[in-house]
């Protein structure tokens, strides 16, 4: 393995290893830099989502986020107990439960916006600005792609 490499560069040919490295390093550094707030990463990713889209039921958050329903339910748990979220009734479908972002919930989430915004910085330090954004670009094509959408539903 080179001396600066996160994988040999054997396995650096295919760039879905490399992704898979990065995320696992990037995703430890995330829930680093959200620690001190007492978010991990699935928090912060329902919070924006509730913050974006606005109110929502369980379900469709959990879809929405792209976190398996179980995982969100203690999630959510987690939220109300921070007093970041609230869940109620849907009055439309009494079997529902709404989540809606609270006040603090949206302070926190500045906050986690902003450490984020230094992780960001801090993973892409050795890009220029034009490769920064290439990247992005690129990041977003791959997230909207088709075919790795549709191999991810049920």
């Amino acid at each position: 393995m080179e001396r600066n490499s996160l994988v040999p560069e054997s396995v650096a040919r295919h760039p879905s290893c490399v992704l898979i490295k990065l995320g696992q390093v990037v995703y430890q550094h995330t829930e680093q830099r959200l620690a001190p707030l007492g978010l991990r990463t699935r928090h912060y990713t329902l919070l924006s989502v509730l913050d974006a889209e606005g109110p929502m039921a369980q379900q469709e958050l959990s879809r929405r986020a792209g976190i398996d329903p179980t995982t969100v339910v203690a999630c959510i748990d987690d939220l109300e107990n921070a007093k970041l979220a609230v869940r109620s009734r849907d009055p439309a479908d009494r079997r529902r439960s709404v989540v809606t972002l609270t006040t603090d919930g949206t302070a926190i989430l500045a906050r986690a916006h902003a450490l984020l915004d230094d992780l960001d910085r801090d993973t892409f330090a050795d890009l220029t600005p034009t490769q920064a954004r290439d990247l992005s670009n690129l990041l977003t094509i791959l997230n909207r792609s088709g075919a790795l959408t549709e191999a991810t539903r049920p």
